[in-house]
This record gives structure tokens, C-alpha cells and sequence, in this order.
């Protein structure tokens, strides 16, 4: 399954109090964990009414991972995008793009960038 990668610009590592900040008060995240299993400092799941994707600050705080490429893995970006100070970018684990996180209204044109990223 593809995955997106959130990460800073600048290479610096997220904090983690303003990442939990963020999935504790934004509708629709839930099941929020720290220093799971798997090695992610947080972990929760963004829960839409037909789909979810779950949302992953790494270990080492360098990315957070969102997985799947569905409208609920985008609105959960967006959500990153409003919240977090950039610049940020994204890319998806096949690294078939490269964007510039910021300035995206919609889940409609954040999909139209990374198509347009596909086919440049």
C-alpha cells in the first residue's frame, strides 16, 4: 500500500507536543497512542465516515507518515498543512512527487497537484 510522508523543509524534527496537540483537539482523530510498539512517538487514527488512514509521527520525529492516498489520508495533510508551522512537503513512498506543502484549500486541489506532479 502507497503512503504519504509529511516532513519539514529544512530537515528539522517535529516536536512532539504540538503534533499531540493537534490530533487531540481536530474532529476526527481518535485511538491516540505514544511510543507504540512500532517504534512511532504518536500514533492515531483520522476516521472518516467510509474511510480512515492512520497517522504516524516517527521515532526519530523526522516525518509523519499517513497511510494510503485516500480523501481521508488528504484531509488529514490538510489538516497538518493548516497546523503546523512550514514549510513543509510531501511525498509518497514510491517518491513519484515532491510537493511543497502549503496554500492547498481543498482535498480536490492538493489531488490535483500531485497528479500534475505524476505526469511533469
Amino acid at each position: 500500500m502507497q503512503s504519504l510522508l509529511v516532513f519539514n523543509s529544512d530537515d528539522r524534527p517535529f516536536a512532539v507536543e504540538p503534533v499531540a496537540h493537534i490530533l487531540q483537539s481536530e474532529n476526527g482523530f481518535r485511538d491516540m497512542r505514544f511510543n507504540e510498539p512500532g517504534g512511532a512517538a504518536i500514533e492515531a487514527v483520522y476516521d472518516q465516515i467510509d474511510d480512515y488512514t492512520i497517522v504516524r509521527l516517527t521515532g526519530d520525529r523526522e516525518t509523519i507518515s499517513l497511510s494510503g492516498t485516500t480523501d481521508a489520508a488528504l484531509r488529514a495533510v490538510l489538516i497538518l498543512q493548516r497546523r503546523l508551522p512550514g514549510p513543509l512537503r510531501i511525498i509518497d513512498t514510491d517518491y513519484s512527487f515532491d510537493l511543497a506543502l502549503g496554500g492547498f484549500a481543498s482535498i480536490e486541489e492538493l489531488r490535483a497537484a500531485i497528479n500534475s506532479a505524476h505526469a511533469g
